[in-house]
C-alpha cells in the first residue's frame, strides 16, 4: 500500500517538474522571439531614422540663402515647387542701394522690359500685375524657366496683360541663385505699396503636369 502511495507521490512531483520545466522553456522560446523581432525590426528603425534625416535636411534646403552660388536651372530641380523662397523678405531695404538695378540689367531683362523696369515691347514691371502669382517661388521659376516650361510643370496662367508673348527662359543667362533673388527684390521695390506679400498674396494655380 505503501509503495503505491509512494509511486502516486513520485508521479505527481514529477508531473509539477515537467509543467515547471515546460513553462521555463517557453518563456525562453517567447523571450527569444521577441529578441528576433526586435533584431530584425532595427533595420527599419534605422531606415526610418534616416529617411527622417534626410527630410529634415531637405526642408532646411528649402529657404536660399545670401549668396547661394547655386545656378537657377539647378535650383528649380533641386527644389520642389513651394520650396523656394527670398532670402531678401525685406527688399524694400535692400532696393535703398542704387546698384540693385545691375543685377535687373546685366541678364538682359531691360532689353524686353525698359531699363527701369517700366515696359518696353515686353509688359512693364512696375503696375502690381502679377501673370503667374507672386510668392517667391513662382517668380523664381517663371525667370529662370520661362512661361512655356513653367505651364509644362504644372503652372497656370492666372491673366494676361497687354502682351501676350512668352516670357522667355532666363535661367541660363543668370550667372546664380543670388542674383535672381535680387532681380526678383528689384521688381518687387518698382510695384505699387501693398502689391506684394504679405499685403497682397497672389498664389500660383496649378494643374497636373500634362494636361
Amino acid at each position: 500500500m505503501e509503495s503505491v502511495q509512494k509511486n502516486k507521490k513520485c508521479k505527481i512531483i514529477m508531473g509539477v517538474l515537467a509543467l515547471v520545466s515546460f513553462s521555463l522553456l517557453a518563456l525562453h522560446s517567447s523571450a527569444v522571439l521577441q529578441a528576433a523581432d526586435q533584431g530584425s525590426a532595427m533595420p527599419e528603425k534605422i531606415e526610418g531614422a534616416k529617411a527622417a534625416e534626410e527630410k529634415a535636411v531637405a526642408s532646411k534646403e528649402e529657404c536660399c540663402k545670401p549668396g547661394d552660388t547655386t545656378p537657377p536651372l539647378d535650383l528649380v530641380k533641386k527644389i520642389p515647387p513651394g520650396g523656394l523662397h527670398s532670402p531678401y523678405p525685406d527688399y524694400t531695404k535692400l532696393a535703398k542701394d542704387e546698384e540693385l538695378v545691375k543685377p535687373f540689367r546685366l541678364p538682359g531683362c531691360n532689353e524686353c522690359h525698359g531699363g527701369t523696369g517700366g515696359g518696353g515691347f515686353c509688359p512693364a514691371l512696375t503696375q502690381g500685375v502679377w501673370f503667374w502669382g507672386n510668392t517667391d517661388d513662382v517668380l523664381f521659376r517663371l525667370v529662370t524657366l520661362g512661361s512655356t516650361e513653367l505651364e509644362k510643370q504644372g503652372f497656370t496662367r492666372i491673366q494676361y496683360g497687354s502682351v501676350h508673348a512668352a516670357m522667355p527662359m532666363m535661367g541660363f543667362t543668370i550667372k546664380d541663385a543670388d542674383q535672381l533673388w535680387k532681380i526678383i527684390a528689384f521688381i518687387r521695390s518698382i510695384n505699387p505699396p501693398g502689391t506684394n506679400p504679405p499685403e497682397k498674396l497672389v498664389a500660383p494655380k496649378m494643374h497636373p503636369v500634362g494636361e
